[in-house]
């Protein structure tokens, strides 16, 4: 395990407003009000407390843990294991984590314990330099930078990509349309399901981002009016033929 494992999971957790007590027998202590409720072992691995496993708080808290510690984990190990990156005029120390195709994934060590940042660039035709960096700040920004490297490298097509503004819409649709008592197939209910449970486990914060959207919306109909056309339905503006 890298050393910076523990000391970068409690920064991120702290950012999350979860509290973290001092590492104790290679495990990091996770509080709740000032009680111990789980704790993270070197490899990510996370023990609940038997006495407090079954509670509400504590299973969404454990909800959080578990995706930043894995997240985290894979972070620093790569960054532990990674050789510099070299290129002509670079001096801040950046670690070379993946490398296709002419484009870089790289990542950096901040001073003073202030965590990581990561950046992409496209190497020149003779290798030696890099250039066009697309940068990506603090470990939760992980995720986008290996997305944005898959993308710029060609590994994935970035046509069937889409933003969390762009997935949370469509989550909002779907919502209306299972919810709107329109007739459909029971295997399009199932795919429409799958499809927000996929959304759901994919976008941070979803339920704030509908929320903000939903009010959006509101704030717009009443600027604006209520009035809509005849043929869509009010309930999620779809139009049915």
């Amino acid at each position: 395990m890298s050393d910076k494992f523990f000391p970068e999971l409690a920064r991120r957790l702290k950012r999350e407003g979860i509290s973290t007590g001092p590492v104790e027998q290679e495990r990091l202590p996770v509080l709740l009000d000032g009680q111990e409720v789980m704790a993270v072992a070197p490899g990510g691995t996370i023990f609940l407390m038997p006495e407090t496993a079954d509670t509400r708080p504590v299973v969404d808290v454990y909800g959080t843990v578990a995706g930043i510690s894995a997240q985290v984990h894979e972070y620093t190990e790569a960054m532990a294991a990674a050789p510099p990156l070299a290129a002509e005029g670079l001096h801040e120390g950046f670690r070379l984590l993946a490398d296709f195709n002419g484009v870089v994934l790289a990542g950096q060590e901040l001073d003073q314990g202030w965590g990581y940042k990561f950046v992409t660039w496209a190497r020149s035709p003779d290798r030696t330099a890099v250039a066009h960096g697309h940068y990506y700040d603090g470990g939760d920004s992980y995720e986008a930078a290996k997305l944005d490297f898959a993308c710029r490298a060609g590994l994935v097509d970035d046509h069937r990509q889409f933003t969390d503004e762009q997935l949370t819409e469509v989550y909002r649709c779907i919502a209306e349309i299972l919810d709107s008592g329109y007739p459909i197939t029971r295997e399009r209910e199932k795919t429409l399901t799958t499809t927000m449970e996929q959304i759901s486990a994919s976008v941070d914060n979803l339920d704030e981002r509908v929320s903000l959207s939903n009010q959006r919306e509101l704030e717009a109909m009443e600027q604006h009016g209520p009035e809509m056309p005849e043929d869509i339905h009010n309930q999620g503006g779809m139009r049915f033929e």
